[in-house]
């Protein structure tokens, strides 16, 4: 069985009329009250964040299916093949 989270920050966001109706129709659409929907929404924009940070190799390679039968390299820098 998990630890219980320990919550003993909080603060204070002031919203205007619209922001706040966004909060309670997402809140609502999610099931969660407006606390639980304010950290579930900062863990997806931290989880995005890293997704961004994450950079495609500088190559690599495709590979069929059936890899003992075909594969073939792929540039992946936006260089022409002649390297121009």
């Amino acid at each position: 069985m998990s630890e219980p989270v320990i919550r003993d920050y909080s603060f204070t966001v002031r919203l205007s009329a619209d922001e706040r109706a966004e909060l309670e129709a997402l809140a609502s659409q999610w099931g969660l009250d407006k606390s639980a929907t304010v950290r579930r929404a900062l863990q997806m924009a931290a989880q995005i964040a890293l997704h961004e940070r994450q950079q495609l190799p500088q190559s690599g390679h495709f590979v069929a299916l059936q890899p003992e039968a075909v594969s073939f390299p792929v540039r992946l820098s936006g260089k022409a093949a002649d390297g121009g």
